[in-house]
C-alpha cells in the first residue's frame, strides 16, 4: 500500500477542484511555467512553493502580493505541519490530505511534461473516434430529397445551438431554415415570452419588418399547448376574423415551443395565397424544431439567470474572509442563504487613518486612490485572516465584525489579535512609503463588544450584508478617541481578554455621552499569544 497526497482547490465563487500528487515539491501561481497554475484574484505569477510527503506538508511563500497560510498562520518564513492541512493562497482555499491506495492504482492530475499524454490501459480499446465538432448524421436511405434536408437540419441544430451565443441571429436562422424546407411557407416568426412580463415577443421573423401575426391563433397555440394547422377547412373560413382578413392569412401552421410542461414561445409560417399548403409531415417537422427551439431558449434564461446569481454572490462575498466566504457559498447551494437578519453579541472593530483628510488635499486624486489601495489591502487581509467581515469601507476607515455572520465565541480574541496586527501591517507600509518618499498616515482603531442586529438584507438578487445598532455607534466613539498607533477597547471587550492583555485604563470625552471608560492596548506590547 502507498498513499496518494490529494489538493481540494476551493475558488472564491465555492467551485471545487481535485488534484492528486506523488511526493515531492510543487511551485503554484498563476504562471504557465508552476506546477499548478492557478487563475483567481490575489494569486501571483509564482506565489507559493508545497513540498509533500505522505505525512507532511511544508509550505514556503514566493514573495506573493497577497501573503501566504498554513492553517491561518501566515508563512512569512517555511511552514511546516501534519496532513490534512488547509493552504490560504489570496482567495483561494486550499485542503491537502492523504490517503492510502493500492500502489498500482497510482495516478496523478497533474499535467505530463509530454502533452501528447498516452492512456495505456485504453489501447486497443478504441475501434473509432469522430470528432464532436462536426454534426454526423447517420446514413440514410429510401427517403426523398426534402426529408434528408429536415432530417439533417434536425441532426445539425443541437450542435448550432451550442455554439451560437446570439440567439437571435441563430433564431432567424432557424427560421429562415425551416421555411426553405416547407415548401407552403410564405411568411414566418418566432416568438418567445419576455421575461418578467411574459408577454410574447417576436425574436425572427419573414419578412424581417412588420411580419403579419394573428394574435388569435398564437394565443391559441401557446395556451392548448398543441400544434395545428389552421385555414384549410371551410369553417376556418367561414369564422375569419377582420384582423385575419386584414392580414390575408389562408392557412398557417402554428407550434408551440414547450419546456417542462410550460409554453415559452411560439413558432409559426404561413401562407396567404392558398389553402391546404401543409400537411402532417409539415407540422412534424415544426414541432420538432419547436422543441428544439425550446431548449435553447429555456437553457439561455437559465444560464443568464446563473450568471446573474453568480455575480450577486460574488459582490455579495466579496467582504468576507475565505473560510467564511465558503461556509457561505455551502449555505448557498443548500439554498439557506436567505434575506434576513438576527440579534447576537458581536465584536466591531473600527479603523479610521488619521491625518488622512489634511494630507490628501494636497495630492492629486490618483495618488490618494492609490494611498488608501496600499493601505486597505494590507489592513483587509488581517481582518480576514482572522476571520472577521469587512461591512463596508467609509472613506478612510474601515467598519469590520467578528463573530458575524457565522457566530465565533472567540470574536472579541480574534478582533483585538487582528486590530494588533493591523497596526504591524500599518508600520510596515508606512516604512516602505517612507523610503519611497511617498505621503502616509497613522491608523486609529476603536474596538466594542455588544449586540447588533445583522444580516443579509435587501431583494434576493441584490442582497448586502449590514449590522445595525447601538454597538456600531460606540465603536464609532472608541475608534474617534483613539490616537495614531492607539487601540481602543470597550469594557465588554476588555472583560473578554481580562489577564491576556496589557492595557491601560482610560476615559473616552464624548460630546452627549459624556466620559467612556475605556481600555488602551499598545500594539507593540499588547500581552497577546501571537497569532
Amino acid at each position: 500500500m502507498s498513499a496518494s497526497i490529494h489538493i481540494l482547490i476551493i475558488n472564491e465563487d465555492g467551485e471545487e477542484i481535485r488534484h492528486s500528487v506523488e511526493p515531492g515539491s510543487y511551485i503554484v501561481g498563476r504562471e504557465s511555467s508552476c506546477s499548478l497554475v492557478l487563475s483567481s484574484p490575489g494569486i501571483s505569477r509564482k506565489h507559493a512553493r508545497l513540498t509533500l510527503t505522505e505525512e507532511t506538508i511544508e509550505v514556503s511563500d514566493l514573495g506573493s502580493s497577497a501573503g501566504t497560510w498554513l492553517n491561518d498562520v501566515q508563512a512569512s518564513n517555511p511552514l511546516s505541519a501534519d496532513l490534512p492541512a488547509t493552504v490560504t493562497l489570496g482567495h483561494l482555499l486550499l485542503n491537502v490530505f492523504s490517503e492510502t491506495r493500492p500502489a498500482q492504482a497510482q495516478e496523478s492530475f497533474f499535467p505530463p511534461s509530454d502533452s501528447s499524454a498516452q492512456f495505456s490501459d485504453l489501447d486497443g480499446a478504441i475501434g473509432m473516434t469522430m470528432s464532436a465538432s462536426v454534426a454526423a448524421p447517420p446514413p440514410l436511405q429510401g427517403v426523398s430529397e426534402q426529408e434528408r434536408k429536415r432530417l439533417e437540419l434536425l441532426y445539425e441544430l443541437p450542435l448550432q445551438l451550442a455554439a451560437e451565443q446570439d440567439l437571435d441571429r441563430l433564431f432567424q436562422l432557424i427560421l429562415d431554415r425551416v421555411m426553405g424546407l416547407i415548401p407552403g411557407a410564405v411568411r414566418g416568426a418566432l416568438l418567445i415570452k419576455e421575461h418578467g412580463t411574459g408577454k410574447l415577443g417576436i425574436r425572427a421573423s419573414v419578412p424581417t419588418n412588420t411580419p403579419p401575426i394573428s394574435r388569435t391563433l398564437i394565443q391559441r397555440a401557446a395556451s392548448e399547448h398543441t400544434g395545428f394547422i389552421w385555414g384549410d377547412t371551410d369553417s376556418d373560413q367561414e369564422n375569419l376574423s377582420a384582423s385575419m382578413a386584414a392580414i390575408q392569412i389562408r392557412t398557417g401552421m402554428y407550434a408551440p415551443l414547450m419546456w417542462e410542461g410550460e409554453s415559452i414561445g411560439v413558432l409559426f409560417v404561413d401562407n396567404p395565397n392558398r389553402r391546404q399548403a401543409f400537411n402532417a409531415e409539415d407540422l412534424r417537422f415544426l414541432l420538432s424544431v419547436a422543441n428544439y427551439a425550446a431548449s435553447a431558449v429555456a437553457n439561455k434564461l437559465l444560464q443568464a439567470e446563473i450568471e446573474q446569481n453568480n455575480r450577486t454572490l460574488e459582490n455579495l462575498l466579496t467582504n468576507f474572509s475565505p473560510k467564511i466566504r465558503s461556509r457561505l457559498l455551502d449555505k448557498s447551494r443548500a439554498g439557506r442563504l436567505q434575506p434576513g437578519g438576527e440579534k447576537s453579541t458581536v465584536t466591531i472593530l473600527l479603523s479610521d487613518l488619521r491625518g488622512f483628510t489634511k494630507t490628501s488635499t494636497s495630492l492629486d486624486a490618483q495618488v490618494v486612490v492609490d494611498m488608501l489601495n496600499d493601505y486597505f489591502q494590507a489592513l483587509g487581509q488581517e481582518i480576514f485572516r482572522h476571520d472577521g467581515t469587512i461591512d463596508k469601507f467609509i472613506g478612510d476607515a474601515i467598519l469590520a465584525v467578528f463573530g458575524s455572520p457565522e457566530p465565533d465565541e472567540y470574536h472579541a480574541w480574534r478582533a483585538v489579535q487582528a486590530a494588533v496586527e493591523m497596526h504591524r501591517q500599518m508600520f510596515a507600509v508606512n516604512e516602505r512609503r517612507k523610503n519611497d518618499g511617498l505621503p502616509f498616515c497613522e491608523l486609529g482603531i476603536g474596538v466594542y463588544t455588544g449586540e447588533v442586529l445583522h444580516g443579509f438584507i435587501g431583494a434576493e438578487d441584490r442582497l448586502e450584508y449590514t449590522v445595525i445598532g447601538d454597538t456600531v455607534n460606540k465603536a464609532s466613539r472608541y475608534c474617534d478617541g483613539a490616537q495614531g498607533g492607539d487601540i481602543v477597547l470597550g469594557p465588554l471587550t476588555y472583560e473578554c481578554l481580562r489577564g491576556h492583555i496589557l492595557a491601560e485604563p482610560r476615559h473616552i470625552p464624548t460630546k452627549h455621552e459624556g466620559q467612556l471608560p475605556a481600555f488602551v492596548v499598545d500594539w507593540r506590547n499588547p500581552g497577546l499569544p501571537s497569532a
